[in-house]
């Protein structure tokens, strides 16, 4: 222990330099995360965050880029290693610098909250499945709304079309008014009427004066719900009270039509219906049953109900976040029902155009992540990447959750309301938000007779050209990328003609920043322990055993190639003076020597410090692979951006407590290490850190998440 203590006390300098940079670096991916937490920016996409084979994937590239190098270091071609490397480093130093120059540069996120409450004298009934527009009664006339500017004069949007609600000879009918989705068209009943309009141009279908719930339409017939029971309007007899019992189906007794939610038509035989103590398909009948009034059930073809105390508060339909293709695209087919109930719990249906299915992705209830009311649901794109995001309104708080492990991505304060809420997300190019440089995604929330709305938008800064795909789709370059590139560019610069220590560990801090990110918001923290516990292997037979590792580092050591990071013990170090066997000379020099002394009259044998090795005019200095920072790193990204954020420790929320202890896990690690360096020998540097960082990880995520740690829904592919 003597020996040891003194090696490392000798040592301190450089143990505690590379400490230094190892924490940095790390800290410094934490700065930069945020920027990269979206959808756009994962390796393999969403659905890609939570499959083992891409991780497999990824260690095949680390074999095959090693056995390159080593290969053509062999064959002597290393000006080809040299250029190969460099072009990568580049695009890796982007990831990093990208960021920092946004930073300083572009505009900040303004202040998220809500604001410019208005009283609406009227009530918002209905959202679409692309929630930028939706249909509002203001007591006068039934309103469809989209393009919204800002609330103006109690509107948060502009008119597309309106429908008179005045009745003739009667007065305006005060009853609830309900509204369903039947594809290509709009349902409305009032308890007095039952009208279909054309979605596009509100012009009347067809109307008839029924007392009705809800309504919809297929080809064939026309129909209504009223209280418990299904019935076909007969277009000839309507309102005048007379019964076709043979068209006349009973509804689940929990169904109770004043309590209606949502009506979805979703073919010709198919009807879904949320209220607030029934959720079912319904099939439709296409032809008369022989029973009595009253004897026959409508058939149910899928039904849920809530659990005894509870009930369902609010509903939400529009495209699913796991389709695999964007919402926009003609292919995209995958509607999601989301349900909402009075105890904060959270249930999610997929149907794919045949059948509703539990959709396996929703997790909110195994967390615990609401503990009040479900007050109101959205589905909506935020940030225009044809990825739906999931809006939820809970306890005075709005929440949204992004990606294919329902991510809590923003929390928004407000609004403040005990009843149901109807949320809609607009885009907006208007001079009102001029002033606040937003550009889209204005959320306006109703309540009570009340609206507010909220900015949730990402800054306008002015671009410096702008791209426009084949789809026409707009991709603005900002100065702070064309500056993040230059920089990039003379680091490259810099590093080829004066490629001195310092250099090296810039250009190695920012790139491993930079890589850190970029794959730990890619990939679930499961997959990226599965990934550190095979590298840790890996590794360990790459160091002991083929030896081909300290060849490697031998040939970017010569090459000064900043996938390490260099440590110098004192002021005279120059990295400039290492040779081409750093690593293979260590490797060969005795770690100690055996003494012997004597107690209790025998001879004991004692650990002796090496021999000194001749000093190298410059001093001496400690190498680090970079990979043995980027692996827990990674670990450490992957805990912030995907673990659920539902409350606080020490001050920290939860994915940040977990993500602090599995860098301090690795800093225990990085001791253990340092203990074995000290005595001369190079070393495997995963198997310790990669092992400090895993157990980090493990007892922080179960401290603060539980089983959520490890919990995300992997699959091979």
């Amino acid at each position: 222990m003597a020996v040891l203590k003194d090696a490392m006390v000798g040592q301190w300098r450089s143990m505690g330099g590379m400490a230094g940079m190892f924490v940095g670096t790390i800290l410094l991916a934490i700065y930069i995360q945020p920027f990269w937490d979206r959808p756009e920016s994962r390796a393999f996409g969403e659905a890609g965050t939570t499959k083992v084979g891409l991780i497999g994937l990824e260690f095949i590239l680390i074999l095959i880029f090693t056995g390159v190098i080593i290969w053509l270091a062999k064959k002597g071609l290393q000006i080809i290693i040299k250029w190969a490397v460099l072009i990568i480093l580049w695009i890796s130093l982007s990831y990093c610098l990208i960021p920092l120059s946004s930073y300083a540069l572009d505009t900040p996120q303004p202040l998220v909250e809500f604001r410019d409450e208005a009283t609406l004298d009227g009530e918002f009934l209905f959202a679409d499945i692309e929630p930028s527009t939706f249909l509002v009664d203001n007591h006068t006339h039934l309103i469809k709304m989209g393009n919204a500017s800002g609330i103006d004069s109690g509107q948060a949007s502009n008119e597309i079309w309106s429908w008179s609600l005045d009745m003739g000879n009667q007065s305006y009918s005060a009853h609830p008014k309900r509204i369903v989705d039947n594809i290509d068209s709009y349902l409305f009943c009032d308890q007095a009427r039952w009208v279909k309009f054309g979605k596009s141009d509100g012009n009347v279908i067809s109307s008839y004066n029924e007392s009705c719930n809800a309504g919809f339409s297929t080809s064939e017939n026309d129909w209504a719900i009223k209280d418990k029971y299904l019935y076909r309007i007969d277009p000839f007899h309507s309102g005048e009270n007379i019964v076709t019992h043979s068209w006349w189906y009973n509804l689940p007794e929990q169904f109770v039509g004043a309590e209606f939610l949502r009506g979805v038509l979703l073919n010709d035989d198919n009807f879904l219906l949320v209220s607030s103590g029934w959720a079912g398909i319904i099939e439709i009948p296409d032809s008369q049953h022989s029973g009595q009034l009253n004897d026959v059930n409508a058939t149910i073809l899928w039904q849920i109900a809530p659990p005894s105390g509870d009930s369902f508060t609010s509903s939400a339909w529009g495209h699913s976040p796991w389709d695999e293709n964007v919402w926009w695209s003609e292919n995209s087919t995958d509607r999601l029902l989301m349900i909402g109930t009075e105890l904060g719990n959270l249930h999610g249906y997929l149907w794919d155009g045949a059948e509703l299915t539990v959709e396996e992705h929703i997790k909110f209830n195994e967390r615990d992540a609401f503990d009040s009311a479900i007050q109101g649901i959205m589905l909506a794109d935020d940030q225009r990447d044809g990825r739906t995001d999931l809006w939820i309104a809970s306890g005075g708080e709005t929440r949204i959750f992004s990606g294919s492990t329902m991510v809590e991505s923003l929390m928004i304060e407000g609004p403040v309301d005990d009843g149901p809420i109807g949320m809609v997300l607009h885009t907006v190019d208007a001079p009102r938000w001029a002033e606040l440089g937003i550009e889209d995604g204005v959320l306006t929330s109703y309540s009570n007779n009340t609206a507010q709305s909220a900015i949730v938008a990402t800054p306008v800064n002015d671009p410096a050209y702008i791209l426009q795909d084949s789809a026409g789709y707009w991709m603005p370059i900002y100065w702070s990328q064309i500056i993040a590139m230059i920089v990039a560019t003379a680091l490259m610069v810099v590093l080829t003609i004066r490629p001195e220590w310092y250099v090296v560990n810039t250009t190695g801090i920012l790139t491993g920043a930079g890589v850190i990110t970029i794959i730990g918001v890619s990939f679930v923290p499961t997959l990226i322990l599965i990934f550190m516990v095979v590298t840790a292997i890996y590794d360990w037979y790459a160091v002991y055993k083929s030896k081909h590792m300290l060849d490697l580092a031998d040939t970017m050591i010569s090459l000064k190639l900043p996938i390490l990071l260099v440590a110098p013990q004192d002021n005279e170090y120059s990295f400039l003076d290492e040779g081409t066997d750093t690593m293979s000379r260590m490797e060969e020099e005795p770690v100690a020597q055996s003494e012997s002394r004597q107690k209790d009259g025998k001879d004991i044998a004692e650990a002796s410090p090496p021999p000194p090795r001749p000093k190298k005019e410059g001093g001496n200095a400690l190498f680090m692979g970079l990979g043995d920072v980027i692996f827990p790193g990674m670990l450490v990204i992957s805990a912030l951006t995907f673990l659920p954020g539902n409350g606080t420790i020490l001050g920290l929320s939860d994915p940040m407590f977990v993500a602090l202890g599995t860098l301090l896990g690795g800093l225990l690690g990085y001791t253990v290490l340092m203990s074995y360096v000290a005595m001369g020998r190079p070393q495997a540097g995963l198997p310790l850190l990669n092992g400090g960082s895993i157990l980090g990880y493990l007892l922080s995520g179960f401290i603060a998440v539980g089983t959520a740690a490890i919990s995300f829904g992997i699959t091979i592919f």
